[in-house]
């Protein structure tokens, strides 16, 4: 069995640089000033974010968003700005309500467009069709980035976008990230950029993806519905069940990216908004340097973290409660859960662990001619094989959690929420 350090150094392109010579990374905001110096010292082109609320919504609900005024934008721009890193603001929501065929929402989005321009933001990514075509219609000098909602996972797909006016494209993560035949024909198809998200752990081709994002987009677009993420607790719930979703996720390893550049891929995106310093400086060194550190888990997972996400005071009851929709007291099982899996709140020790070591070094190789999308887990076998010696979950914490997930859960399912 390889060390890390073995492991690491018999990486193809590894140099004592570690920085990737045509690699550029695009990194979640968590709006640290301070930290913006230590990121232009890694090949990091742009920096992605957005006001936890806007006329069009996004990627995040609203209260796992960082509290974030204009002014305070603006001038995190700026510090972007003078280190040569880029903005780029997220319109990425996957619906709209139909609101967008109102004067009044379109009165709403011409002025965040004009605030944006006034704060020096030119980069943008877009998800829908025809607000894509809208802002390129009266803003041309944006930059157009089409999200992972617009789901791009075929050569014609990617083509129905650039020639649409995406300046560049990022691709589904959810279901080819390990599809090299598809990943080489939209790299053929296409001539724009292409991104592709490095460290996501959804589940691979996720069922619930389409009612998710749509859930989440209403989360952030002001309409002051109460959000709650049914779907996040499902996948909690599958991944302590079956450990071996924690290997099936469509997450790049920092050790296998010379395989995707070697396919005509550079640009890679790195999740989460919002987490602390220490940790999103990790993700970026560590895809920088191509070495997963000790715990690949700390590199993909949204929680977990030692230092407690930034959240405004009361941040529960600001976001859930709504009078006439759910009693926040009927969501107790929902906060613990949350608390004890280091959602949004401290935790001392991540209770998940996936050793790089125990990977080997081929792991991304075996994927060439496996089809994933076409294969059934019952007939391969190959990531729980892996999961069973790289993949270990504390055993006290996966009890607990087990048994308050699925409480949590079982709130949302049985009425008691709203009384029914």
């Amino acid at each position: 069995m390889l060390s890390e350090d073995a492991l690491c150094a018999g990486v193809v392109g590894q140099d004592d640089g570690a920085r990737g010579a045509g690699m550029k990374l695009s990194v979640a905001a968590n709006y640290d000033v301070e930290l913006v110096p230590k990121l232009a010292g890694f090949p990091v082109a742009e920096v992605y974010g957005k006001l936890p609320v806007d006329v069009v919504g996004g990627g995040r609900p609203g209260y796992m968003s960082t509290r974030l005024a204009k002014r305070e934008l603006a001038e995190y721009v700026a510090a972007l700005k003078e280190h040569g890193i880029a903005f780029n603001y997220l319109l990425n929501s996957s619906c709209q309500g139909n609101r967008e065929w109102s004067r009044h929402w379109q009165k709403k989005l011409m002025r965040l467009l004009d605030t944006l321009g006034s704060m020096g933001v030119r980069r943008l990514t877009i998800s829908t069709p025809y607000l894509l075509e809208r802002v390129k219609a009266a803003f041309p000098q944006f930059y157009i980035k089409a999200g992972i909602y617009a789901q791009i996972d075929t050569p014609r797909r990617a083509r129905f976008w650039q020639d649409l006016g995406a300046d560049a494209l990022t691709l589904e993560a959810f279901s080819i990230n390990r599809d090299f035949s598809a990943l080489r024909a939209i790299r053929a198809a296409v001539s724009c950029e292409l991104q592709l998200i490095a460290n996501h752990p959804c589940l691979p081709n996720c069922p619930t993806q389409p009612y998710h994002q749509a859930g989440i987009s209403h989360g952030s677009d002001g309409s002051r519905n109460v959000f709650i993420d049914y779907c996040f607790l499902s996948c909690t719930l599958r991944r302590l069940e079956d450990p071996s979703l924690f290997i099936k996720a469509a997450w790049i390893r920092p050790e296998d990216i010379a395989f995707y550049e070697a396919m005509g891929y550079e640009n890679f995106k790195i999740l989460e908004r919002g987490i602390p310093s220490a940790d999103l400086l990790q993700r970026v060194e560590a895809y920088s340097r191509r070495c997963s550190g000790e715990n690949l888990a700390d590199l993909i997972l949204p929680y977990g973290f030692k230092q407690a996400p930034a959240k405004p005071s009361f941040w529960f009851l600001r976001h859930f409660f709504r009078p006439g929709q759910v009693n926040p007291l009927k969501l107790r099982p929902y906060y613990v859960m949350m608390k004890r899996h280091g959602m949004l709140f401290p935790l001392a020790r991540n209770p998940f662990r996936i050793d790089p070591a125990r990977i080997g070094p081929d792991f991304i190789k075996e994927f060439e001619h496996r089809h994933c999308s076409h294969l059934s887990c019952a007939d391969c076998h190959y990531c729980e094989e892996i999961a069973a010696r790289a993949v270990t979950v504390d055993p006290d914490f996966r009890q607990e959690q087990l048994e308050q997930v699925r409480k949590a859960r079982q709130a949302l399912l049985d009425g008691g929420l709203w009384g029914v």
